[in-house]
């Protein structure tokens, strides 16, 4: 568990330069992946750099620290921060198993709550989201960095983003500020003997809506992806009073009609009917699509398009947002 450089620039682009979050709580003892010389950077460029602060004392005071992730947001304000597990054996202070509820006195007491890889590790997930939605103080953030694609193995889930647009929806209190997806983990490998982690990186790209594109979003690559998610409570409410639907799934209740991607019209339409009249079913569900392939060969390609981050109607590139910052 931990924060990657892009985390950590994902944090700073909407870190409040006036007004820092007061007190923090980290789902696990979130490591840092990132050196201090790389911290510093970031915090320059989003001009959050701690006014009198040379680099020297910054470098050390992260360097030395028993909690790097603790140490860093206190040099960027923050006056508590405190780790939340089931476990203490890697240090964290509130000892709490997140698959049962918070207790009641744990509700709206901190700013922001960040999770940088702890929820795909609990069976009961909703318990677990419930309890860090419920932590957040109004007007607080509920920051996620967490396992979408190729993660299969890595925790008990893989998040779809359709999963977080519905569950934080003005019902539970809550609404999406920004949902991204990027390949951003890191490798492990050796040479001499020597073991080392090496960064896999892509872009970051915002994640549309489904309901609002009235389509599923979907996504198939080769490199592990996580999902950033921030989220703002709007208001105090118990979470999940309503279980959500998948938006799709409502839209197609509503209007009592099913699904029909391979719904035929016009020529297009006499055409399949006069292939089903001539042909057994199973001609026209194995046989002809193959031979079609001789002539449709880029098929393949065009549909795993619709399917990627090169699909601009579901994924757009997130801009670096720097010196041009207010």
């Amino acid at each position: 568990m931990g924060l990657t450089t892009e985390s950590i620039r994902f944090l700073a682009e909407s870190w409040p330069r006036e007004q820092p979050p007061r007190r923090i709580l980290t789902l696990g003892r979130q490591d840092l992946w990132a050196a201090p010389e790389r911290l510093e950077a970031l915090l320059r460029e989003h001009r959050l750099w701690p006014e009198g602060r040379t680099s020297e004392a910054f470098r050390q005071s992260v360097q030395q620290a028993d909690w790097r992730l603790a140490e860093f947001l206190r040099q960027m304000g923050v006056e508590e921060v405190h780790a939340c597990d089931a476990s203490d054996y890697e240090g964290a202070d509130r000892l709490h198993d997140l698959n049962q509820p918070f207790p009641p006195d744990w509700d709206e007491t901190y700013d922001w709550v960040i999770d940088g890889g702890t929820l795909e590790h609990v069976f009961h997930f909703p318990t677990a989201l419930a309890n860090a939605m419920r932590a957040v103080r109004t007007g607080g953030r509920l920051i996620l960095f967490t396992t979408a694609n190729n993660y299969c193995g890595h925790g008990f889930y893989q998040f779809s983003p359709e999963l977080f647009w519905r569950v934080f929806s003005p019902a539970n209190g809550y609404r999406v500020a920004r949902l991204q997806a990027m390949v951003d983990t890191e490798g492990f490998s050796s040479l001499l003997g020597v073991k080392y982690a090496f960064p896999l990186r892509g872009p970051r790209y915002d994640v549309v809506d489904p309901a609002r594109v009235k389509e599923r979003v979907l996504l198939v690559n080769d490199l592990p992806t996580l999902l950033f998610v921030e989220a703002v409570k709007e208001r105090h409410v118990v979470p999940f009073q309503e279980a959500p639907q998948q938006s799709d799934y409502s839209a197609h209740w509503a209007a009592r009609q099913s699904p029909a991607p391979l719904q035929q019209t016009g020529t297009g339409g006499r055409l399949a009917r006069w292939l089903r009249r001539l042909f057994s079913e199973r001609v026209c569900r194995e046989l002809l699509p193959a031979l079609a392939g001789w002539v449709d060969w880029r098929r393949r390609r065009r549909f795993l398009k619709t399917m990627s981050f090169r699909n601009r109607r579901h994924y757009r590139p997130v801009p670096r947002q720097s010196s041009s910052k207010p």
